[in-house]
């Protein structure tokens, strides 16, 4: 959760750029970066030293590795149990979380007695749409109940299942782009805060920010990678 009420003196807003909210704090930032009106460019190589000292002065300061620690955690992954049929209401279409792809997939549909419904096993994470309308998320429970649950915790609980897993970021030149994969909303606004660009409904992110993508990923049991770059003869 992040701090709600009276905003940070300092915070990171993208990696290496604060917005500084208490002016008394320009008089330390100054010589280690550039200052533009309510901005902070960070040029100097003394980056923990300087967030050391705004802290020792009392000012309170919200970085992007700690955004990261506040983001929740996985949880506990459940047991795949027993198989159930459900008829599908009118007009609305299941997908389940698939841990192997990370991707939501179909629900095949099956007609029983003239009833269309959707084969579905304990302890999986549903999708549920009704047209174009806002997907609703469940978890399958105990005697074929599907629990109501919101988006982030089935992801979480869609990734618990997938750990250990690799991904694979690629190269754009000096940029990074990243896998297009559904991620849990806190995650998903977090790597949207660091990337500069988009491609192929990729975030784009520059090589600084490289390390915290690393970690956000890391919490989700995911290790992501750089492809090989192929040699130039």
């Amino acid at each position: 959760m992040e701090r709600e009420g009276k905003p940070y003196d300092i915070e990171e807003i993208a990696p290496g750029r604060f917005i500084v909210r208490d002016p008394r704090a320009k008089t330390i930032l100054k010589g280690e970066g550039d200052l533009e009106g309510q901005f902070f460019t960070l040029r100097s190589w003394r980056r923990e030293g300087l967030l050391a000292r705004l802290r020792g002065r009392g000012f309170r300061v919200l970085t992007l590795e700690d955004r990261i620690r506040r983001l929740p955690p996985l949880p506990a992954p459940l047991p795949t149990g027993s198989s159930f049929w459900l008829p599908l209401p009118d007009d609305e279409r299941w997908s389940v979380f698939d841990p192997q792809h990370l991707d939501w997939i179909p629900v095949p549909v099956e007609i029983r007695d003239g009833i269309a419904g959707c084969v579905i096993r304990q302890g999986q994470v549903i999708r549920r749409r009704r047209g174009r309308g806002v997907p609703r998320y469940a978890l399958v429970a105990e005697g074929a109940t599907l629990r109501t649950i919101d988006e982030t915790e089935a992801l979480l609980h869609g990734y618990a299942r997938a750990t250990p897993v690799r991904l694979t970021a690629r190269r754009d030149g000096e940029r990074i782009v990243l896998p297009a994969h559904p991620l849990p909303p806190p995650h998903r606004r977090l790597l949207r805060r660091m990337a500069i660009d988009t491609l192929d409904d990729c975030l784009v992110i520059e090589t600084k920010a490289w390390a915290l993508a690393q970690e956000i990923y890391a919490g989700l049991g995911v290790l992501i990678i750089l492809e090989k770059q192929a040699e130039t003869k």
